[in-house]
């Protein structure tokens, strides 16, 4: 039994504050999972990591009623994670915005955007919170949130507004963004300014960009773990094509393998074209919408890998459906680097194991027998990276 009193003294922000001057703060992983129930929800958790290196799990926290089912942006401030707009039934952009006190699991509402944004960028640079994208050309592009007066403002206009965005990250106080096209730009709130950088080697190929060490890592759509010196991001004379290599150390059998495996629009277009003229044969109407948003909705199927920084380690989960489509697993795994001599960044898997079983959803069975020609195909054909 806890008395009220030391549970708010526990809970209380005078000694999160002191724990975090003192550095005794302990670092936890929270997910967030799209459930793929007959009622699809969203759902909140926090990796427990146990003292046996494979027996780590997800501990279910309580979850966001109105939060959207895809398509929100997420920051982290102080002691609490703010959930930012987000697609409503798929459609409509919505501007709401959430925050989980994390010494209590609680959820408090914060005041809306200005603008309704899906998979917009965001970022915290000195205490404040940075969103741009995820909206109409026509609509406040940028906007600002300062925690202490708890009230938005729109950033300077940017010359040349990109509306999709699949990856951000914040590196030197500005806050970086990949569009579709694999194309840098960034926000400096310091400056007060708008800039380009360069880009990546094919459009949409990379995401889940994180800094460890003061080095950039990003995760590959056929599941392969990539890095570069954090200067690639930046424009000098001219755009070019960022240098990235690959995190060495895992064989292809092992973890690549489940990268890959776990997402089927690693593929590429090739698969998703496939799911448009089977769903249309059906009888049911085209998607009239832009190529990318297919892809997220693809997704959903077949929810893939994801990749996230802890603790100057890299932490992976992913997904796991058996052929037939009737066993269905989250996996996830702990990675920490060492950079050797010659410059290699290798990856040690220091944890890996099941976090949760997933009921499988009907429709995995019946979309496995659609494509699996395509999948066998794609499987045994060249891995690139």
């Amino acid at each position: 039994m806890v008395s009220k009193r030391y549970h708010s003294l526990v809970a209380s922000p005078d000694l999160y504050k002191i724990r975090s001057l003192i550095g005794r703060t302990e670092t936890y992983v929270y997910v967030c999972l799209r459930i793929p129930t007959p009622v699809p929800s969203v759902r909140w958790y926090i990796l427990r990591r146990r003292k046996t290196l494979d027996a780590s799990d997800l501990i279910q926290i309580p979850s966001l009623p109105s939060q959207p089912l895809e398509a929100s942006s997420v920051v982290v401030l102080d002691c609490s994670i703010y959930v930012m707009g987000g697609l409503i039934k798929g459609e409509q952009r919505s501007s709401d915005v959430w925050s989980l006190d994390c010494r209590t699991h609680v959820w408090h509402p914060v005041p809306s955007m200005g603008t309704g944004r899906a998979y917009g960028a965001a970022g915290v640079v000195d205490g404040k919170i940075y969103v741009f994208g995820g909206c109409d050309v026509d609509d406040n592009y940028g906007e600002v949130f300062d925690p202490e007066i708890q009230t938005w403002n729109p950033l300077p206009p940017m010359p040349k507004r990109k509306k999709h965005i699949h990856s951000s990250m914040v590196r030197d106080q500005k806050v970086y963004a990949l569009d579709e096209k694999e194309r840098t730009f960034y926000y400096s709130p310091r400056e007060g300014k708008w800039g380009t950088g360069n880009r990546g080697q094919l459009a949409g190929y990379r995401r889940d960009w994180c800094m460890v060490d003061n080095l950039l890592f990003c995760l590959s759509k056929n599941g392969v773990i990539l890095w570069c010196e954090p200067g690639e991001l930046d424009l000098r004379e001219t755009e070019r094509v960022m240098n990235v290599e690959v995190v060495r150390g895992f064989t292809y059998r092992s973890l690549y393998q489940n990268l890959f495996l776990s997402r089927l629009v690693h593929y590429g277009d090739q698969i998703i074209d496939r799911w448009e003229e089977k769903w249309i044969m059906d009888g049911r109407p085209p998607f009239k919408i832009p190529k990318c948003w297919k892809k997220f909705r693809f997704e959903r199927l077949r929810p893939g890998a994801r990749m996230c920084s802890s603790g100057g380690k890299i932490v992976l989960f992913w997904d796991k459906i058996s052929l037939e489509g009737y066993l269905h697993h989250i996996w996830w795994a702990e990675i920490s680097l060492e950079r050797l001599q010659g410059g290699e960044i290798w990856g040690y898997i220091e944890r890996s194991n099941i976090v949760m079983p997933v009921e499988p959803v009907k429709a995995h069975k019946k979309f496995f027998d659609k494509v699996r020609s395509i999948e066998n195909f794609v499987l045994f054909g060249h891995f690139v990276v």
